[in-house]
């Protein structure tokens, strides 16, 4: 009974030892997460941003309005919204390798004529300019509002400052077709209808070497206008329509989109085309195209 009696006690004990050590190995993370967040020195803590600008060889201005970015001089230029996303969140919160104290002169660190000037708001209306200057080591010189401070800051920082704005554009992206998955095409130009299906495995076979290895190539115009598409063949008279249906070899679902096809460019190289429900016209390769139109 005593015996009974004594490893009961011990059972308690230990369990109590290992309450004890679970709690104090949870008092010790939370020291040290808080001493980790205490040792980062954060240059800017803003709110959300709603306007982003700077220069990269083209002055670049973007807002946010209702959650959505655009392009300030023109809100109908299509922007990828995850280069804008994540540029914002850079800015909005900075901080810095280390804090230069008695530094040299601004143009020691190339802050007299910095590389980038980059402008932003938050949506509290909170301004401030930071200024990037040369590197220094894999980090760079940076300084802000009025200069007074130095900060090395992560090369991360200037990751998204190199694209150009056709960078950013959100472009249309084409299928993965094969004779595998067409279902039917039907092609149609003018008063004359071709219809592919693939229950005539020889005809889609021949139409699918086409569309296979279609792709939109640069694009020539971002906000098309109904009345500018007769300058790309791309007008209801002028155009070749193909309707595409498939099977979406990620979803397998059956899904259909329509291609419309327009006249060659000045070069003869190229095509201009556009998917029926965007406003983008693209070049794309004459070689492929007429591989669609002949098969």
């Amino acid at each position: 009974m005593r015996q009974k009696k004594t490893l009961i006690i011990l059972i308690l004990v230990f369990a109590g030892l290992l309450a004890l050590y679970a709690g104090l190995r949870m008092y010790q993370k939370k020291q040290s997460a808080q001493k980790s967040s205490s040792d980062k020195l954060i240059i800017k803590d803003m709110s959300d941003l709603t306007s982003i600008s700077y220069n990269n060889g083209q002055d670049l201005s973007f807002v946010k309005r209702n959650g959505t970015w655009f392009y300030e001089k023109n809100s109908e230029f299509p922007v990828e919204q995850s280069y804008l996303t994540s540029m914002a969140s850079q800015f909005q919160k900075i901080e810095a390798v280390r804090k230069l104290k008695n530094g040299d002169s601004l143009e020691d660190y190339g802050l007299e004529h910095p590389a980038y000037t980059i402008r932003v708001k938050d949506k509290k209306g909170t301004q401030t300019t930071y200024y990037i200057g040369s590197a220094s080591g894999d980090n760079y010189y940076l300084t802000l509002d009025d200069k007074s401070t130095v900060y090395t800051v992560s090369a991360d920082l200037l990751s998204g400052l190199s694209y150009s704005l056709n960078d950013m554009m959100q472009t249309d992206t084409f299928p993965t077709l094969s004779s595998g998955n067409l279902k039917k095409v039907v092609v149609t130009s003018g008063s004359k209808v071709k219809t592919y299906t693939s229950k005539s495995k020889n005809d889609m076979d021949s139409i699918a070497g086409g569309l296979g290895v279609f792709t939109f190539g640069d694009c020539q115009n971002y906000s098309v206008k109904d009345k500018d598409l007769a300058k790309y063949g791309l007008d209801s008279e002028s155009r070749v329509t193909v309707d595409i249906t498939y099977k979406d070899t990620e979803t397998k679902k059956s899904k259909s989109l329509t291609l419309y096809i327009g006249s060659k460019d000045k070069g003869g190289e190229n095509y201009y085309v556009k998917l029926k429900d965007s406003k983008i016209v693209y070049l794309s390769d004459a070689d492929i195209v007429k591989n669609i139109l002949n098969p």
